[in-house]
């Protein structure tokens, strides 16, 4: 009785350890994918297996084998996001800084960089290098 006990049990863990494994690393490629949706679906797609594939694979291993808390903290993310996460209410009255996107873009014409630069950058999408005759 004792031997199927544990292989049942060495089993459903391997199980759920896989299974774990497979949400996490979707989730770090839809992650990536949609961080990246201005460019066209097979240069993301390439950029994803070039930067951040083994890196998705690792972080899905490990999340697998330690699924005891893994699971948890995927069901729970969004509480635990807000509570370590949790930023203080905009006070009222105060003029709002640039967000990062504009002062980012601030920055990229003040340095000609990006989509200012004359000359194209190894991380450019395709399209726009073709825009800008690149």
């Amino acid at each position: 009785m004792v031997p199927w006990l544990f292989l049942v049990t060495l089993t459903a863990y391997g199980v759920v350890a896989g299974l774990t494994a497979r949400t996490v690393f979707r989730r770090s490629r839809a992650g990536f994918v949609a961080s990246r949706r201005g460019g066209p679906a097979e240069w993301v797609e390439e950029r994803f297996e070039e930067q951040e594939r083994a890196q998705a694979e690792a972080v899905a291993l490990m999340s697998g084998l330690c699924w005891v808390v893994a699971v948890p903290a995927l069901v729970l993310r969004r509480v635990v996001a807000g509570l370590v996460l949790c930023r203080p209410a905009p006070r009222r009255g105060v003029v709002p800084t640039p967000t990062a996107a504009e002062r980012i873009e601030e920055l990229e014409r003040a340095l000609g960089l990006g989509a200012y630069s004359s000359t194209p950058l190894p991380g450019d999408p395709p399209e726009l290098r073709r825009a800008e005759g690149r």
